[in-house]
């Protein structure tokens, strides 16, 4: 018998409401161990009663337990379960890997809670991990991992090439209570698949490049065959690929398409592109993709700023937004585009960014209802220029681990993004653009009796807002916020949230 390798994956997120997603990364280094026949026990947070005291129980007797963690609110559970097991099962080694971990592996490693982590690409490096534990070796052969040695001292070694793929057996789903998953969401049959990592562009603000590096992507028969097998086990309606940039290489895309056109799977799917991967999809391939199932494509617009655009290296213009977008309505497919807005006023091009994001959605929104747009706030994370831009500036950024835990882009932790801003964007993109121009579900509601009464006056409002461009005094946007804060009114608040179409 193989020793057990205990693998974690604690909450991204401090809501409960949310879609849950397969917690990816511990399935892809848990894929070639599970190869080799380790005992393996993947633990996701959300999906457990009791979690802590599940993985105190496997954890016992373990060879080692890893625990993949991102900046932000997960490092919160990462600190949690590290500590406790420091506490209550001191000699099995713990080891980090993620995006947090890559981007200040000397910081983490540091920690009295963690013993190395693994850098980047983690398949092959945490493999290596376990095998030198098993042997009882130190670290110091280990392409791509930090750790501290024997003395105490945090050592880096030579970074690890970046391996295709392919080179890597599939992600063993088995290992997760994959019928657990579908219950919480709702019952529906979705999983999330990577197809590729890395990406060939160099947003300033994005930290795959530091991370992965350069593209490497499935072959279009092995993702068919992968995609097909996971419908045979669980019958799926939808298959999310959650690549950081899934159309890199147009050619794989319409084999792809091709392929589970031919092999006959009745299943939607999604994934990620840029704008001006998108205005370069013809008309014979949007038909293709729509016949194959996919259903929406997620884009980073990051602003409606052409000043901003120029300082990330974005690359592209607002007008790609429009042409994208009216490219996928016409194919039938729904844009998801996302935004990131606050950038530090010390910029120059900071100027007005957050008005020209806000009337690039209304526009977008105006054209085609259906879209959808989301608003996050600008967070440098290390590693990146965009990180260097704040530190030249000298902003205050997180000093410890524990710190950079409260670094989340969905909230609002850095000291130069103003109240006032927040609250502009959060009430125009959730509220009166939606509300101004209604989506088909919110137009079938405002149609019925019992929504009318409701529903139509808000509708008014927001369109005359929108007209005028005229935000201030928000009496409605408060209204609504108290409502959905009242016990009795929560049930209604959350059916026009989603009604909202964000």
């Amino acid at each position: 018998m193989k020793p057990r390798i205990v693998l974690l994956s604690p909450a991204p997120l401090d809501q409960q409401d949310y879609t849950l997603e397969i917690p990816l990364s511990i399935l892809a280094v848990a894929a070639p161990l599970h190869a080799e026949g380790y005992e393996l026990v993947l633990i996701d947070e959300r999906l457990h009663d009791d979690p802590e005291g599940e993985l105190l129980a496997a954890a016992d007797g373990a060879l080692c337990v890893g625990i993949s963690t991102m900046t932000g609110f997960q490092l919160k559970g990462a600190i949690r379960y590290s500590r406790m097991i420091r506490k209550e099962a001191s000699s099995v080694p713990v080891v980090w890997g993620g995006y947090h971990p890559s981007l200040l592996p000397e910081q983490t490693a540091s920690e009295p809670y963690v013993d190395a982590v693994v850098r980047g690409q983690g398949e092959r490096t945490f493999q290596e991990i376990v095998t030198r534990l098993e042997e009882g070796k130190d670290l110091a052969e280990v392409a791509g991992a930090t750790y501290r040695n024997r003395a105490g001292e945090v050592i880096s070694n030579p970074d690890r090439p970046m391996e295709g793929l392919e080179d890597f057996p599939p992600a063993p789903y088995e290992l997760l209570d994959i019928d657990r998953f579908f219950r919480v969401n709702g019952g529906r049959h979705a999983l999330q698949y990577i197809s590729s990592q890395g990406c060939p562009y160099k947003c300033r603000f994005c930290v795959e490049p530091k991370v992965f590096g350069k593209w490497s992507g499935r072959s279009a028969q092995q993702v068919a065959d992968d995609i097909e097998e996971l419908d045979r086990r669980y019958g799926l309606e939808h298959v999310t690929f959650s690549d950081p940039n899934f159309f890199v290489s147009r050619k794989r895309v319409e084999e792809v398409c091709n392929l589970l056109v031919e092999r006959g799977l009745k299943l939607s799917w999604s994934a990620a592109a840029r704008a001006d991967q998108v205005v370069r999809i013809d008309p014979g391939l949007s038909r293709l993709m729509a016949q194959s199932g996919c259903s929406q494509i997620g884009i980073g617009m990051e602003s409606g700023s052409q000043a901003v655009l120029d300082l990330i290296d974005k690359r592209i213009s607002p007008e790609k937004a429009i042409a994208s977008n009216s490219i996928l309505e016409d194919a039938g497919i729904q844009g998801c585009y996302a935004f990131m807005v606050g950038f530090p006023p010390q910029l120059p091009e900071a100027k007005g960014e957050v008005w020209q994001t806000l009337m690039l959605i209304k526009a977008m929104r105006r054209a085609h209802p259906e879209v959808v747009t989301i608003t996050f706030y600008v967070t440098p994370y290390p590693g990146t220029p965009l990180y260097d831009i704040a530190l030249q500036l000298q902003l205050e950024m997180p000093r410890s681990t524990e710190e950079w835990a409260d670094w989340e882009s969905t909230s609002v932790h850095t000291t130069w993004i103003s109240s006032a801003d927040k609250d502009l964007v959060e009430r125009c993109n959730n509220f009166y653009f939606p509300f101004a121009f209604p989506n088909q579900q919110l137009r079938r509601h405002m149609g019925k009796w019992k929504w009318k009464a409701f529903l139509y006056p808000l509708h008014l409002l927001a369109a005359g807002r929108c007209r005028f461009d005229f935000y201030r005094w928000p009496f409605e946007w408060r209204l609504m916020q108290r409502l959905g804060n009242l016990k009795r009114f929560r049930r209604i608040s959350s059916q026009i949230g989603a009604l909202r179409g964000n």
